[in-house]
């Protein structure tokens, strides 16, 4: 009886944690690593959506209104000293040019200076002045004064009324009824005047040929102490010095004067 023959047993699996060896592609055997029993299989790292990094959209919108803010600033800033509000040269006022006749002409000199000043009018309605304000609570003078004091009182908010020299009494009473008793208002005889009545404001002026003309008082409520147009709104029109010693035409008054004058004292 013939004798089978034994064959060595085959290993089962890979208990042992031993290294196995496998062929190849190319016939090499090449060592494949085992894992310790009961260890799961490695995972390949993958992003974790708790690691990924947020864009912060909450922050950059704050930052984005904040340098917004700062460029509006800086452009008010800017067109602020660029173009500030000159209040010897602001626009004609409506209700002033409403009335037929009115010129309207900017005046931005405004020096206090000495002796007598050119005008680029007659009458005038703005410039270079004297120091010293016409008192025009008012005041009616019975004679011409200097353009250079009046020139101050239109600075104050004053409306100068001025009329022919040699206009007959009862029209200059006439003409005193829209000014007297009326505060920023004060009249005189002016030198030459090519109509019976003109009046200024700073920067304004009306000629007209009759003293009841109603254009007068709606000059005079117009632009009498008229904050849009007073160059120095809310300083007085008193000034009781000057009533007391006023100016002739073509010899403005002076602080010196006054003081020469025992009416004002020295400094």
């Amino acid at each position: 009886m013939a004798q089978s023959k034994k064959y060595p047993a085959k290993p089962s699996g890979n208990s042992t944690g031993k290294v196995s060896t496998t062929k190849g592609p190319a016939g090499r055997s090449g060592a494949t690593a085992t894992r310790p029993p009961g260890r799961p299989p490695a995972r390949k790292p993958g992003k974790s959506i708790v690691n990924q990094r947020q864009t912060p959209w909450g922050l950059i919108a704050t930052v984005a209104a904040i340098v917004v803010f700062a460029v509006v600033v800086v452009v008010v800033v800017i067109v602020s000293q660029k173009d500030p509000v000159n209040p010897y040269t602001r626009p004609e006022l409506a209700a002033a040019k409403a009335i037929p006749r009115v010129v309207y002409k900017k005046q931005p000199n405004h020096t206090h200076v000495g002796g007598v000043i050119k005008y680029d009018t007659s009458p005038p309605t703005g410039g270079n002045h004297s120091e010293v304000w016409a008192d025009c609570t008012g005041t009616a003078y019975p004679k011409a004064i200097a353009s250079e004091n009046a020139v101050h009182m239109l600075e104050h908010g004053a409306v100068w009324v001025t009329y022919r020299q040699g206009l007959p009494a009862s029209e200059v009473a006439t003409l005193k009824q829209h000014v007297q008793g009326q505060n920023f208002v004060a009249m005189s005889p002016y030198p030459n005047l090519k109509t019976k009545v003109s009046l200024q404001a700073w920067g304004y002026q009306l000629f007209v040929n009759s003293v009841s003309d109603k254009r007068i008082d709606e000059f005079i409520l117009a632009l009498s102490h008229n904050k849009k147009t007073t160059p120095e709104y809310g300083a007085s029109c008193s000034q009781p010095l000057f009533i007391a010693h006023p100016s002739t035409f073509g010899h403005p008054e002076s602080g010196a004067d006054l003081q020469n004058a025992n009416l004002m004292p020295s400094k």
